[in-house]
């Protein structure tokens, strides 16, 4: 098992028509899975509702929500296997970020000067 932890993006796009409850389920299994393997979830924004490109497993919106996270790399493949097997999710991606610390310090510091 690898220490280090890298910076991931996952874009989640769920059925829109999903009840609150669901929703809530999956982001505290999603949040626990990833502090269990040691890491850490920066941030959780949620877009809502909102139309998608093409069709998607016959539906025309999902409902979005962007996470920012701290992970070991070996930790990727679960979490994507994860999503692939479940029903409520439509499509997912992860991306790894690069320099994302040196991103945060400087949002951070704008925030500070305004």
């Amino acid at each position: 098992m690898s220490k280090e932890l890298n910076d991931y993006e996952m874009m989640l796009a769920l059925k829109p028509l999903l009840p609150d409850d669901l929703r809530k389920k999956l982001h505290k299994e999603f949040v626990a899975f990833v502090q269990e393997s040691g890491g850490e979830v920066l941030d959780a924004d949620v877009w809502g509702k909102r139309y998608l490109a093409y069709p998607i497993k016959g539906h025309n919106e999902g409902y979005y929500i962007i996470y920012d996270f701290k992970i070991g790399p070996e930790y990727i493949a679960e979490i994507k296997r994860t999503m692939q097997l479940k029903q409520e999710v439509l499509k997912f991606m992860v991306i790894k970020l690069e320099n994302a610390g040196k991103v945060r310090k400087s949002i951070k510091k704008k925030e500070i000067e305004i």
